[in-house]
């Protein structure tokens, strides 16, 4: 596996110009995984599960999530990941394609599973039907399901309002 990850890393520093995609910083590059890893092991290897950052930028991402996260608690919790950060760097790398005029089906490939798990995750399995028709890439599709919180949060708002209202 560890070489495939340094395949990858290749390829995600090539893809963004050997750049950092936030900053634009040509020194001390290197490729981030999105979606950690450890929560999404089928994403690894995701083109589209990658961005390259400069260490700065690295830092600043990892400042405050850096060590193993909790998988039993919620995102955000205990180290856990971030979604208003994955939803920034996935923005990022759909500005990137555009900007750059790079197919984003092709270069940013983001798989089945990790489709799968992001829509599963946020309660969002409507949103497939646009990367079906081909109205929305994957990347774009990704960028958007992080960029709502969970529909079960709105859930639940919702029934503690209809309950403190009942309970008057």
């Amino acid at each position: 596996m560890r070489w495939r990850l340094r395949l990858w890393s290749r390829l995600v520093k090539t893809r963004d110009g050997h750049r950092c995609v936030i900053c634009e910083a040509t020194t001390g590059i290197q490729a981030h995984h999105i979606i950690r890893k450890i929560r999404l092991p089928a994403g690894a290897l995701d083109a589209g599960n990658g961005i390259t950052l400069c260490r700065d930028c690295h830092r600043w991402i990892h400042a405050e999530f850096n060590r193993k996260p909790d998988l039993t608690k919620p995102m955000g919790a205990a180290q856990g990941d971030d979604q208003n950060e994955w939803a920034f760097l996935f923005g990022r790398l759909a500005e990137d394609a555009n900007a750059r005029g790079l197919a984003e089906d092709e270069f940013y490939h983001v798989s089945d599973e990790s489709l799968h798990f992001s829509v599963a995750y946020q309660g969002c399995e409507d949103f497939l039907e646009a990367v079906h028709e081909g109205t929305m890439s994957r990347v774009r599709l990704i960028h958007e399901i992080w960029r709502w919180m969970p529909r079960q949060f709105y859930m639940d708002l919702a029934e503690d309002i209809f309950v403190s209202l009942v309970a008057r």
